[in-house]
């Protein structure tokens, strides 16, 4: 009879070792079972992060564009539509006067105050500088300017006044006074520290119009003052022929100076300049002296004995 020892349930016969796998193959197969869209937290930030600034940046231009809108509706009424710089005074300064006369009876001012009411960004200086100019020829300049909030300040410069015009007309004689432009500046008046000049005229004279042209103008005071300077001699007064384009210069002995209007004062002058050793214009008693004729050598003096 044989006995067999019975062997122990569990046991084996050799210990088996157990199977670990490595640290590589077990990320690799968390790796594999990982999704596709999976995020790790420092990159479910990011991604929140760049969602945020996405959403302000949809609401920021929205709201700067309509900031600038309100910005730009309140700047436009405040300085264009409100009453702020709506004009309500008119200031006028004359050249040679430092005083400023607020809204006074200047005709200019008058047209000025139709602006009134006008916003003064919106007012045109310019424009109304040249229309002022061609209307009100005796100013020799005007200037507009622009004072805030609503001021508009005149400036005016006149012509210096010239001569005494005497006009005769139909028989009848009439003063004036007119100014270095040769424009009529007053009527019915006369200012004796000023020279006299007359002239015929069918042509109707009246303020504000040009009686003499201003190339004419300068020509007749030019002799005046050059006769005087060369010779010593007073010119009394002057009469101007504008259509035989002549001068004559009435002097204290009473005798005339005939000058052409179409040459130089000066040529016309030095001719008699050099026919002072043969006419004494001083001593001999004369009706007139033509300068007017030039002969060959420019030296032809005609003259009228009494």
């Amino acid at each position: 009879m044989f006995f067999f020892k019975k062997k122990k349930l569990g046991h084996t016969l050799t210990p088996i070792g157990r199977y670990r796998p490595s640290i590589a193959v077990t990320n690799r197969r968390k790796a594999i079972k990982q999704p596709k869209n999976f995020l790790s937290n420092p990159e479910k930030k990011i991604f929140k992060t760049r969602g945020g600034e996405k959403n302000f940046k949809k609401i920021l231009r929205p709201t700067i564009i309509i900031a600038l809108g309100i910005l730009i509706y309140f700047i436009t009424y405040f300085f264009f539509i409100s009453d702020t710089f709506a004009i309500t005074k008119i200031e006028l300064k004359v050249e040679g006067d430092d005083s400023t006369i607020v809204e006074d009876e200047n005709s200019l001012v008058e047209y000025l105050k139709n602006f009134e009411n006008t916003n003064l960004f919106l007012f045109n200086d310019t424009e109304e500088e040249s229309y002022l100019e061609t209307i009100y020829p005796e100013y020799k300049t005007i200037n507009i300017k622009k004072s805030l909030p609503d001021t508009l300040v005149l400036k005016l410069e006149s012509y210096s006044l010239s001569a005494n015009l005497i006009v005769e007309k139909d028989d009848i004689s009439k003063k004036f006074i007119i100014n270095e432009s040769g424009i009529i500046i007053a009527e019915n008046e006369e200012d004796p520290s000023l020279p006299y000049i007359y002239m015929e005229t069918t042509e109707v004279i009246m303020k504000g119009r040009t009686a003499i042209k201003s190339e004419n103008l300068i020509f007749i005071l030019e002799a005046i003052d050059d006769f005087q300077n060369k010779f010593g001699m007073q010119v009394l007064d002057t009469t101007y022929y504008k259509i035989e384009r002549e001068v004559h210069l009435r002097t204290e002995k009473y005798f005339d100076v005939w000058l052409d209007t179409q040459l130089t004062v000066d040529e016309q002058l030095d001719k008699l300049k050099q026919a002072l050793p043969k006419l004494n214009i001083y001593e001999t008693p004369l009706y007139y002296i033509d300068l007017r004729i030039s002969g060959q050598n420019g030296d032809k003096v005609i003259y009228m004995e009494k």
